[in-house]
């Protein structure tokens, strides 16, 4: 398993985002959980007789403990600070869900619990028996984080996160079992420890469950350009929709030109095929407009002011993307700048994308910049126009020149329609930022 996380911290496709997020949800559902929890059994011991209503108290102060850690846990999944309409429905199917699990995993687990302290012989004062209580606690908690971990799958409607959640929980909740006890001598017992382990006990589910899935996620799409830069797309089930809209499982917020449901991947079986749904602004791959194409490790997906980069578990990046440049066979000076783009040492005058990706411009020759697969440089973006402008020096510095496009050409923020280039210029073509290298 430590070998797994390595190869994908090493490999940059570990969502460290979703693990904050769902550790701090279930650390926030923990610390909430504990309220009724502490009203349930604060100044009671393991030795003292419970009254029947006593036990219901403390069945359902679990109850709310475990339906708050997957409510807030499942919330987390749009990965947002934001209580949105899709984040109190997805709080409120993951509380409902865990906590109904919960009832009933509670009497189990219980029972489990009592059953190795009487047949370790614990008692109060007995240092010998501390053990029983920390194997009784791990095993009670394991068996409820499992609970609570595939209650917090099925919650999200896809069927290979139930056994990922239930994984993830049984590690958590061991870990949470584990450092219980240990808390509660550091802090001297009482309210504080149970605010603390309970705490952790959601900090850890929620961790583990988010480690887990991805660990074994097949597919994910990470963000290269747009708003959420950065930001990375667990791709699962038979199929996710792509769109502004909150309820997407891609969701591209705050760019007009994406559509509330822009597109769609579709899994069918070990393949992904994506579908456009827009038919004004369009869907792009590797530079050209689709409307349904097989999705290979590497692709590159244009939605309106996104560029995301498409990546499947087990495949080799640089074949994949050694294939999409066999389309510009037609344009071997095309192929020549897409070359020198995925280089990251070139040389001379040049224009780098917001990725870093560096495309070389030559004196003595224009060098056309737009949405068109004959250009040299191809912007795969919606503001750009398919000859937008171009590029050239004519015994002199370079020049930028805007070919009449939509939504203009800018030199320093200024709109131009031909302007010198300095070393370190700002250049946009209508949305899509560069820079100036001399």
């Amino acid at each position: 398993m430590f070998d797994s996380i390595k190869a994908l911290l090493k490999g940059g496709s570990l969502d460290r985002r979703e693990l904050k997020f769902k550790a701090l949800a279930g650390l926030a559902g923990g610390a909430l959980g504990w309220l009724p929890v502490e009203f349930a059994s604060h100044n009671h011991t393991l030795t003292e007789q419970v009254t029947t209503a006593e036990q219901w108290a403390a069945t359902i102060a679990m109850v709310l403990l475990s339906g708050l850690i997957g409510g807030f846990i499942l919330a987390a999944e749009g990965q947002q600070l934001e209580f949105n309409r899709d984040t109190q429905l997805r709080f409120a199917r993951g509380f409902a869900i865990c906590a109904l699990l919960a009832y009933f995993g509670n009497l189990y687990s219980n029972a489990v619990f009592s059953w190795i302290l009487v047949a370790g012989g614990w008692t109060l004062n007995h240092p010998g028996s501390m053990f029983f209580l920390v194997l009784g606690r791990i095993i009670s908690w394991s068996m409820m984080g499992a609970i609570l971990g595939a209650g917090v799958g099925i919650a999200t409607l896809a069927l290979p996160n139930i056994l990922k959640g239930a994984a993830g929980g049984v590690v958590g909740g061991f870990i949470g079992g584990l450092t219980f006890d240990l808390i509660n001598g550091v802090t001297g017992g009482g309210l504080m420890s149970r605010l603390v382990g309970l705490s952790a006990i959601g900090l850890f589910i929620g961790l583990f469950i988010g480690l887990v899935q991805e660990l074994t996620k097949a597919a994910w799409i990470t963000v290269e350009q747009g708003r959420l830069r950065g930001r990375q797309y667990r791709v699962e089930g038979a199929h996710a929709t792509i769109g502004r809209a909150e309820e997407n499982p891609v969701g591209l917020f705050g760019d007009p030109s994406v559509q509330a449901r822009h597109a769609v991947i579709e899994r069918r079986g070990a393949d992904y095929v994506i579908k456009n749904l827009a038919v004004q602004d369009g869907t792009f791959v590797n530079g050209n407009r689709v409307e349904t194409v097989d999705l290979h490790d590497g692709d590159r997906i244009g939605i309106g002011g996104y560029e995301m980069i498409f990546h499947l578990r087990g495949s080799s990046t640089p074949a994949r993307q050694q294939a999409s440049l066999a389309v510009d066979q037609v344009n071997p000076a095309h192929i020549a700048s897409r070359l020198a783009g995925l280089n990251a040492n070139v040389d001379g005058p040049c224009l780098i994308d917001s990725s870093g990706r560096k495309f070389p411009l030559h004196a003595g020759q224009p060098t056309g910049i737009g949405r068109a697969l004959d250009n040299e440089i191809v912007v795969s973006h919606s503001s750009v126009s398919r000859h937008h402008a171009s590029i050239q020096a004519s015994n002199g510095p370079f020049e930028v020149k805007d070919l009449n496009s939509q939504n203009g050409t800018f030199v320093r923020n200024q709109r131009v329609t031909a302007a010198p280039l300095r070393n370190g210029d700002p250049v946009r073509f209508g949305d899509a930022p560069f820079t100036f290298r001399a």
